[in-house]
């Protein structure tokens, strides 16, 4: 039995996890990016909904009122599309999640078999140690005998 020789699988296994790491990593920020757009288009449409009511209070013209209608209409669709781009975004973050859980289990496992078969080597090399040993002291004795 020889040692572990496979450290390029287990270096490859390691390269997968922190590639899965990072696609993980990313999707978490775009996902956070999302958040801040719809965060800030929400202000946006209640500023325009606070500018249109202080100008319906102090009268303004129709065509400033249309032009705002427009605004709030075309924010309320910016920010539909960006409800739907976040949960297609946390959607792929939970995919990384399971990707980047798989991808260490599969380091684990190589890293466990790595203990396993270096152990059950050194156990190996331990028996032959005390077999050769024990040649040498049959030898020994054999000698002292004669």
């Amino acid at each position: 039995m020889k040692p572990f020789r496979l450290h390029a699988v287990l270096n490859y296994r390691r390269q997968v996890e922190d590639a899965a790491r990072q696609d993980f990593h990313q999707a978490c920020v775009l996902e956070k990016k999302l958040h801040q757009s719809i965060m800030q288009v929400e202000e946006d449409l209640q500023h325009l909904f606070l500018e249109i009511q202080r100008d319906k209070e102090t009268g303004t013209s129709v065509d400033r009122l249309l032009r705002f209608e427009y605004q709030i209409d075309l924010l309320k669709e910016k920010l539909a599309t960006l409800h739907d781009e976040l949960r297609q975004q946390q959607a792929q973050v939970t995919v990384k999640q399971q990707q980047l859980i798989r991808a260490g289990q599969d380091r684990k496992i190589m890293e466990k078999l790595q203990e396993q078969q270096n152990a059950a080597y050194a156990g190996f090399l331990e028996k032959k140690e005390l077999a050769m040993l024990d040649e040498i002291a049959v030898l020994s004795h054999e000698r002292r005998k004669r």
